[in-house]
């Protein structure tokens, strides 16, 4: 699955200053959009460390209205969330009905990272494909859009990144011996990883795989799904979708130089 993606992708620096903010206005007038509609949604970041999740993140939601949208950065369970059923926190952070979470890392950690470095025993980890398959399929029967990305690179790829950030003092402190670990057990989690993909790809929550080599694709490649689906969701519930900004006319931009996506799994 993974080994078919077209790593290759790029989009020039120019282009990519022509797109992003029409991109960015068209999503915000989606947003609130979803917000007078109730439609709410969940937004997942995965990916291989490194793959510019994080800039990517910070460009979807640069400008939204912060009012009606979460970032949950997800961490290994605190002591007392151990001693729940392991979902219970993830059901505490599901936004209200036209409101919108991000999750940076999500509930994918118990079948990528626990399974890997945890040592998570198989029939756990089997179990929690099937808890995370009625998790999202009670959601996005309740009207919930999900929207599942993975940033792709390749190993080689990751370990010049992680060593580029170590190398600059104002970055390093971003780079910590996990990463390398991880790094380590690349083919490992390319396991894991194929094995999520092809039991967690639904029609109600399907995954989108970002080529991530060109982080400006991979910008745009985001909001670009984004966009995509939140309009897919209003139309589905017989919205008029928000008039194009009179600043992000399909004009603007070539068809030389605009990204199609081709990286859905479905």
């Amino acid at each position: 699955m993974l080994e078919s993606v077209d790593l290759e992708q790029k989009v020039r620096k120019c282009a990519y200053k022509k797109q992003r903010p029409a991109l960015q206005q068209r999503l915000y007038a989606l947003q609130i959009a979803c917000r007078d509609a109730g439609i709410p949604t969940l937004i997942l970041f995965e990916g291989w460390d490194a793959a510019g999740k994080t800039a990517a993140l910070k460009t979807l939601t640069r400008k939204l209205d912060p009012r009606h949208f979460t970032i949950h950065d997800i961490q290994p369970p605190r002591t007392y969330e151990s001693r729940m059923p392991w979902l219970w926190r993830f059901w505490l952070q599901i936004p209200r009905y036209g409101d919108m979470a991000v999750f940076y890392h999500s509930w994918y950690r118990r079948v990528l990272i626990e399974r890997v470095e945890g040592g998570l025993p198989k029939q756990d980890w089997h179990r929690a494909y099937r808890d995370i398959s009625s998790f999202e399929r009670t959601l996005a029967d309740d009207g919930y859009v999900i929207i599942k990305f993975f940033f792709h690179i390749t190993q080689e790829e990751q370990a010049r990144r992680l060593r580029e950030l170590q190398s600059d003092p104002l970055s390093s402190w971003r780079v910590l011996p996990e990463h390398w670990e991880r790094h380590a057990r690349y083919a490992e989690y390319m396991t894991a990883i194929e094995d999520m993909l092809k039991r967690t790809d639904v029609p109600g929550a399907p995954w989108t795989i970002i080529p991530a080599t060109d982080e400006r694709w991979a910008r745009l490649a985001t909001l670009q799904t984004v966009i995509r689906r939140l309009e897919d969701a209003l139309q589905a519930r017989g919205q008029t979708l928000p008039p194009p900004d009179s600043h992000a006319e399909k004009d603007n931009v070539s068809d030389e130089s605009r990204i199609f996506l081709s990286a859905d799994i479905m």
